[in-house]
C-alpha cells in the first residue's frame, strides 16, 4: 500500500470521527431534560400500547383454541357417522361379494373333480 492511500484513510476517518463528535454533541441541561421528559411519555405510552396489544393477542390465543377444540370434537363426531354410514352402505356388498367367491371356490371344486374323474 501506498503511504498516500494510508494518509488518504487517515483523513478520511478523522472527518467522519469529527462530524459524528459533533452530531452527538450532549445538549444543554434543560434541553436535555425535556427530551428525556418526552421520550418517557413516548415509551410510556408505547408501553402500554404493547400491553394492550399482547392482552388481545392473548384473549385470541384463547378464543381460537376454545374454537378449535369445538371445531375437532364436531369433525371428530361428523367423521365417526360417516365411517358408521361407510360400513353400513358397504356390508351387503361385502356379503355378496364372499357369497360369490364361496361359489366360484365351489365352482372351481366342482370342475376339478370332473377333470379328475376322466
Amino acid at each position: 500500500m501506498k503511504i498516500t492511500h494510508i494518509a488518504a484513510g487517515f483523513t478520511v476517518g478523522i472527518i467522519a470521527g469529527a462530524a459524528t463528535a459533533l452530531m452527538n454533541a450532549a445538549k444543554p441541561g434543560t434541553e436535555m431534560q425535556r427530551n428525556f421528559a418526552a421520550n418517557s411519555t413516548d415509551v410510556k405510552a408505547q408501553a402500554e400500547q404493547i400491553k394492550s396489544e399482547v392482552a388481545d393477542l392473548k384473549n385470541y390465543a384463547v378464543q381460537t383454541k376454545e374454537e378449535s377444540q369445538k371445531l375437532v370434537k364436531e369433525m371428530g363426531a361428523e367423521v365417526k357417522q360417516m365411517i358408521a354410514n361407510y360400513q353400513s352402505d358397504i356390508q351387503p356388498n361385502v356379503q355378496h361379494l364372499k357369497s360369490n367367491v364361496e361359489n366360484v371356490k365351489n365352482r372351481a371344486d366342482e370342475v376339478k373333480e370332473t377333470f379328475s374323474k376322466k
